[in-house]
């Protein structure tokens, strides 16, 4: 069984907690994988690896495997997503080899789209022939089509569904969860994804939101997390 999580670590605003958030995650919660976003790198221990690529403020995205080592697999993007992906191949069995995707989709000029369509656009053209994982913060969810109508966000999760990716969490739940819990957000929105290409839609066991006095306190997301079986 492999366990990937996805989980923004909001670094930033969250920073003197940043330590008990690496603790719990690799204590507590212990991913093979973990796609990580506004994340500061800690010190790695043996077996560990991380790929990492900062955003600004001594934090960024990345990927995080234990008894995995990963090689970098390259999208290509403009320079204005420095850092917004962070891309890896990984052998996670004998003939098993899986592109995973780290993803941290920015917020321009108050608008998210059609910046993340231009992503997955991308990630979509370089994975569409690979076994893979894709997740993160996407700073968006079906939720957001009904709160602000017409800008994007329906669409984006239409199109996916028509698309090479299998969204983990809807083979579930009908309803989406809520992942993301700034005070000051007024809606239970789901920000947090993790999709797959179809040939592991099977292997998927679970996907479910870490919700406990610690994921709520260390950060304003909370880990979403799947399994599936290898």
């Amino acid at each position: 069984m492999m366990r990937i999580i996805t989980w923004n670590l909001d670094y930033w605003k969250h920073r003197s907690l940043h330590n008990e958030a690496w603790t719990y995650l690799r204590d507590k919660i212990k991913p093979d994988v973990a796609l990580l976003q506004e994340v500061s790198p800690p010190n790695l221990e043996a077996r560990e690896h991380l790929l990492f690529k900062i955003t600004g403020r001594r934090q960024g995205t990345a990927i995080y495997t234990r008894n995995l080592p990963t090689q970098e697999f390259e999208v290509a993007l403009p320079e204005k997503y420095v850092g917004r992906v962070v891309a890896a191949m990984i052998e996670v069995s004998a003939g098993l080899k899986v592109v995973v995707m780290s993803v941290h989709a920015p917020i321009i000029k108050g608008r998210v789209f059609s910046y993340l369509d231009e992503i997955f656009d991308k990630i979509e053209y370089v994975v569409s022939d690979q076994t893979f994982v894709v997740g993160g913060d996407l700073n968006t969810a079906r939720l957001a089509e009904k709160v602000w109508p017409g800008y994007g966000h329906g669409p984006f999760f239409e199109r996916l569904a028509q698309s090479v990716f299998f969204d983990c969490h809807r083979k579930f739940h009908v309803a989406e969860e809520q992942t993301y819990f700034r005070s000051d957000s007024k809606q239970p929105f789901q920000d947090d994804h993790l999709f797959v290409s179809y040939d592991l839609a099977d292997r998927v066991v679970c996907c479910d939101p870490i919700k406990d006095e610690t994921t709520l306190k260390v950060s304003d997301h909370i880990p979403l997390l799947v399994e599936i079986t290898i």
